[in-house]
C-alpha cells in the first residue's frame, strides 16, 4: 500500500461518524470556602474492564454555589 492510499483511506475513515461508548459525568470537590467542579468524558475499556476519567472541564465557584449542591438547610424553630 503507497503512502497516497493510506492517506486516503485514513481521511475517508475520519469522514465518517464515530460514536464513542463513554459518558460524561460531573463530580463536586468540597473545600471550607470553594467549590471545585469537574466534568470529565469516563471511557470503559473493553479489556479488563479498565475505567478512564479524561478530565474535560473544570471550574472553581464560591461553596453552596454549585448546581449539584445541597440545599442550604435552616433550623426550624422550636415551639414549647
Amino acid at each position: 500500500m503507497s503512502l497516497v492510499e493510506s492517506i486516503e483511506r485514513g481521511l475517508d475513515w475520519l469522514a465518517e461518524p464515530k460514536r464513542l461508548p463513554g459518558r460524561l459525568e460531573m463530580e463536586t470537590q468540597r473545600g471550607r470556602r470553594l467549590e471545585l467542579e469537574v466534568v470529565s468524558f469516563t471511557v470503559r475499556a473493553p479489556v479488563g474492564g479498565v475505567t478512564l476519567k479524561i478530565p474535560v472541564f473544570m471550574m472553581v465557584l464560591p461553596r453552596g454555589s454549585s448546581p449539584g449542591a445541597p440545599p442550604k438547610s435552616h433550623p426550624e424553630p422550636q415551639s414549647d
